[in-house]
């Protein structure tokens, strides 16, 4: 962090500071978060999440879900709005037609198909105002290209729709059957989902269910570099063409259309692109797209001879908050350990208690006081730290 001004705060102020500007709740079983303290409006989280019981024939579900958006607010508020009733209503009819309890492969293909599906209405969408596609494209004017996609003075729905494609959500969503017997996990980014079990002994164990879709994870590397064999740029400075972390979203189509998308539908966009790297800087290398994928990669937990069990979901910020601080960074597995660690042992004092915000505490710098009122409250006119969303479900 710069060196800002900041002020520190007293206890018990800087607990009450903490958890009005991250909105500390708890929504049934389930604590919640969300933090952006920089109070730039530029500046405001992108982070969403998504707490849900649905009553479906055999019982109630639950569905948990944290939306990192970048880029802008757009897709991610899409997503957050349309992704639930879409697995809600596939999950319904899979339920309504089955003969029996639906097969943990079935629930996974639904949240899978389900997330991609989201991310194909968007490219359809784009699609339908510019039929022939890159050719038809080509033939047209800048400003006839601006006339159908900046139609906010008449309703904006073309422009919608090109900004749900220019900006960009990971997903991480869990999915609980009626019996508590089952858990799922779908992920498409880089959020975390870390689930906590507790030994015969006492101690809690931690174990990864999400996958680090991220330009630093090796194996996206190679998947990406097999995909794309002769583009060594493909992945520069673990980034997806040297521009974005993250290797699976929805939205991002700069990445994942031709680059005549970009050169004359996006950059003719008001507003315009929100991005850290000029598109400039790597639309050269976009030759073979796409170079992002939908497909979200899902775990099925049996649940049924685990006691005592909680699932904690976060946004890449809490990662961040580790990973950044070298006196604590370490694997994601030691992060994760830590985590359920220090939950489990907030759950035993008090289980009334906002467990998602001890955590959140923790990683913003525990019993330092004054670290965490830097944090909290450096003036600063940019952000010094990521969104972060933390949710601690009971199971």
């Amino acid at each position: 962090m710069g060196p800002g001004s900041y002020c520190v705060l007293p206890e018990p102020e800087l607990t009450s500071e903490l958890s009005r500007l991250a909105a500390a709740k708890k929504i049934g079983d389930v604590s919640c978060v969300s933090l952006q303290p920089c109070p730039n409006p530029d500046f405001a989280n992108q982070d969403r999440y998504v707490i849900r019981e649905w009553a479906l024939p055999g019982g109630t579900w639950n569905f948990t879900a944290v939306f990192d958006g970048h880029g802008g607010e757009e897709t991610v508020d899409h997503v957050a709005k349309v992704l639930p009733s879409i697995i809600k209503e596939r999950l319904s009819a899979a339920i309504s037609t089955a003969d029996c309890e639906l097969p943990s492969n079935t629930v996974s293909n639904i949240l899978s198909h389900s997330i991609s599906s989201v991310d194909i209405s968007l490219t359809q969408d784009l699609s339908d105002l510019f039929p022939g596609g890159p050719e038809a494209i080509g033939r047209l004017s800048d400003e006839a290209i601006r006339n159908v996609i900046n139609d906010r003075a008449t309703g904006g729905s073309n422009n919608a729709k090109v900004l749900r494609c220019m900006r960009g959500s990971t997903v991480l969503v869990s999915l609980i059957d009626p019996m508590a017997q089952n858990l799922w996990v779908a992920s498409l980014g880089d959020c975390q989902a870390v689930l906590g079990i507790q030994s015969p002994s006492g101690q809690w164990e931690a174990t990864i269910l999400s996958s680090n879709h991220n330009g630093n994870d090796d194996s996206e590397k190679a998947r990406i570099h097999s995909e794309h064999p002769d583009e060594p740029e493909c992945i520069l400075r673990d980034r997806v063409l040297g521009a974005i972390a993250v290797t699976r979203a929805i939205g991002d189509q700069v990445f994942k259309l031709p680059s005549i998308y970009t050169k004359r539908v996006f950059e003719n966009c008001s507003p315009g692109f929100q991005l850290s790297t000029p598109i400039d800087v790597f639309l050269g290398r976009n030759k073979t797209p796409p170079y992002l994928s939908n497909e979200a990669d899902i775990q099925h937990v049996d649940l049924r001879n685990i006691d005592a069990r909680f699932l904690i979901m976060c946004s890449d910020g809490l990662v961040d908050l580790y990973v950044y601080d070298q006196e604590r960074t370490g694997s994601l597995q030691a992060i994760a350990n830590k985590w359920v660690e220090l939950v489990g042992r907030a759950m035993a004092q008090n289980p009334s208690d906002n467990s998602a915000l001890s955590l959140l505490r923790d990683a913003l710098g525990g019993d330092d006081e004054e670290r965490v009122s830097q944090m909290l409250t450096v003036e600063e006119v940019s952000k010094w730290m990521d969104d972060t969303t933390v949710l601690v479900q009971s199971l």
